[in-house]
C-alpha cells in the first residue's frame, strides 16, 4: 500500500474549470471532485468514533472502504485506528483525489484506492470491516449491493453503515430535489426497509438520530474553506469561476437543509457469523 514518501505536488485531475458553465455543467459526483469536497457520512466525526469503538477496530483491521469518493473514512479510521484500509469508487477523479488527499495529510497511512464498479468489484481478499455508511442508495440496485458484502467479509466481520431513512415519503418538491441535485431517484427508505438491507447480520449497536439544519453562517464558512482549499490546490484564479464553485457548493449544502427535514439517520455495527447467516436467531431489540 502506498504511503507519504512520494507526496504529490501536481492536482491530480486534468478537468479543472475554466469558466462557471463548466461548474454549473458538471454532473453532481464530477462538481464533488473537481471542490475536493470532504463526502462524509451522516454524523461525520462522531459516526466513525462510534463505528472504531463498537467494532473494536485496531491496528491489525483490514478495512473496506465502499463508494469512498474522496477518501474521508477510510483515512480518518486509519488515522484514528492505525488499522490497513482499501477504498474503492466508480469515478475516476474521486479516487485520484482520494489519493492526492491521503499525501497531503502528511501522515504515514496504510491507504490503497482503486477505481472500480462496486457491483463487479472482486479484491483478492477479505476484510475484517466494510464501510457503506449512507453509500448504498447510489448503487442502482441497494439490495444486491448489500448481498455482495458478506462475501467481502472475513468470518466474524464488521459492516459499519449509517443509513438514511424517512418516517413518511418525501413531499414531491423534495424528492425532486434530491433527485436533480444528488441524482438519487429511488424512493426515500423506510428505517424497516434500512435494516432489511442487512438482513442476517448480528445487530450489535444502534443509535438512531434526527438531523437538524445548518444555519446559513455554517454553511457559508463550509463553503467558503472548501472552495478557497480548492483554488490554492488546483490553482483556479479566476473569480468567476470561484463566486461560480461557492454558489453551487452553497446551493447543495441549502438542498441538504431542506433533506435534514425530513430525514433520519442510523449508526449501526452489524457482524457477519458464516454459521448463521442469514438466519438469525436472536431478537434485535
Amino acid at each position: 500500500m502506498s504511503t507519504t514518501s512520494s507526496r504529490p505536488r501536481l492536482w491530480p485531475i486534468s478537468r479543472i474549470p475554466r469558466s462557471a458553465d463548466d461548474v454549473w455543467s458538471a454532473a453532481y459526483p464530477d462538481f464533488v471532485a473537481m471542490v475536493n469536497q470532504t463526502n462524509v457520512m451522516p454524523g461525520a466525526y462522531a459516526t466513525l468514533n462510534t463505528w472504531a469503538l463498537h467494532s473494536r477496530m485496531g491496528q491489525n483491521s483490514t478495512v473496506l472502504d465502499v463508494a469512498c469518493t474522496t477518501g474521508f473514512s477510510s483515512r480518518e479510521l486509519a488515522h484514528l485506528t492505525g488499522c490497513s484500509a482499501t477504498g474503492f469508487d466508480l469515478s475516476a477523479d474521486s479516487v485520484a483525489l482520494a489519493r492526492y488527499n491521503h499525501h497531503d495529510t502528511g501522515h504515514d497511512l496504510r491507504l490503497e484506492y482503486v477505481q472500480a464498479d462496486g457491483t463487479t468489484y472482486a479484491p483478492h481478499r477479505t476484510f475484517s470491516h466494510i464501510v457503506v455508511g449512507a453509500a448504498l442508495g447510489f448503487f442502482p440496485d441497494p439490495a444486491a449491493m448489500a448481498a455482495r458484502l458478506p462475501h467481502l467479509l472475513n468470518d466474524g466481520g464488521y459492516v459499519l453503515a449509517s443509513p438514511f431513512w424517512s418516517s413518511k415519503p418525501l413531499p414531491p418538491d423534495v424528492a425532486a430535489l434530491r433527485r436533480d441535485v444528488f441524482g438519487i431517484s429511488s424512493p426515500m427508505e423506510t428505517w424497516e426497509q434500512a435494516r432489511a438491507l442487512f438482513k442476517g447480520l448480528d445487530v450489535l449497536y444502534q443509535a438512531d438520530h434526527a438531523l437538524a439544519p445548518e444555519s446559513d453562517a455554517d454553511i457559508e464558512h463550509y463553503s467558503v474553506s472548501t472552495v478557497d482549499r480548492v483554488c490554492e490546490q488546483s490553482g483556479v484564479e479566476d473569480p468567476l469561476v470561484r463566486a461560480a464553485m461557492l454558489s453551487r457548493l452553497c446551493s447543495i449544502k441549502r438542498a441538504t437543509n431542506r433533506l435534514r427535514e425530513h430525514q433520519s439517520y442510523s449508526v449501526l455495527v452489524l457482524r457477519y457469523n458464516a454459521s448463521t447467516y442469514p438466519r438469525r436467531f436472536v431478537e434485535l431489540f
